[in-house]
């Protein structure tokens, strides 16, 4: 039996949610980098504009609030390596 459209979603947005938790497992078992923290961004906003997540729901303030989060790490690690590059002295 065909899939419908509505069974296509919910599987993206189960899948997306899943590569989600996976990113942030990652970066908090130490891959740190700037680039994860911007991908588990990118990732959450996906969430919070899937078609398929409700409008006013306790799922999309998780992810709301998932997002700031992410924001203020993924801004604070580009600033450490921004820092680090400008601090560097040449002899």
């Amino acid at each position: 039996m065909p899939k419908s459209q509505s069974d296509v979603q919910n599987g993206e947005l189960a899948r997306l949610h899943a590569a989600t938790c996976v990113s942030m497992t990652q970066f908090i078992q130490g891959h740190q980098c700037p680039k994860l923290a911007r991908m588990i961004v990118r990732q959450l906003n996906l969430l919070l504009t899937h078609p398929e997540l409700e409008p006013a729901s306790k799922t999309r303030d998780m992810y709301r609030q998932l997002l700031e989060h992410w924001q203020k790490i993924t801004a604070q690690l580009f600033e450490e390596r921004n820092t680090r590059k400008n601090s560097v002295i040449y002899h």
